[in-house]
């Protein structure tokens, strides 16, 4: 794990964190779930797989309740592991366009109660934060997104 990543998990966990949401940013996914690995296994945090829990979650919904649910399922899964820190990754299903969730709003939101790590594939270049790559269907951006940010080596 390199410096800036042990120092950004310990300005999360000081108590008067002001972003207490950190992502670990790389657009390769390999790279995330192995930075994702090291911490849950050095420090031993709760860890959520986004994708296969929300799937879960949402398979016996109806098509127009899954967008209601989706965000329900945020909420409550992190809000079950307060005050955390939560390691919360496989989050790509969050960002299918049919359940219309502003995933970084929602992961600020959440880190209110819950101190949150996410594995983000994506980028952050000139202060904008990326989604995947521009030719993924369900790419995005946000500039200046108001959390800790660390790009991984």
């Amino acid at each position: 794990m390199s410096s800036e990543v042990d120092s950004a998990v310990a300005n999360l966990l000081h108590p008067n964190a002001y972003h207490p949401c950190l992502l670990l940013v790389h657009p390769q996914i390999r790279r995330l779930e192995i930075a994702a690995q090291e911490l849950a296994n050095r420090d031993g945090w709760h860890h959520i797989s986004a994708g296969r829990e929300l799937a879960a979650a949402l398979f016996s919904e109806p098509a127009a309740e899954r967008a209601y649910r989706a965000r329900e399922w945020v909420e409550t899964a992190i809000g079950a592991a307060a005050p955390g820190p939560l390691l919360l990754t496989e989050i790509d299903l969050l960002f299918e366009p049919s359940l219309h969730l502003d995933v970084l709003a929602l992961m600020r939101q959440a880190s209110r109660t819950t101190r949150l790590v996410v594995a983000w594939p994506g980028t952050f270049e000139n202060g904008t934060l990326a989604y995947a790559v521009p030719e993924h269907h369900h790419y995005r951006t946000w500039p200046r997104p108001e959390v800790r940010i660390v790009t991984l080596d």
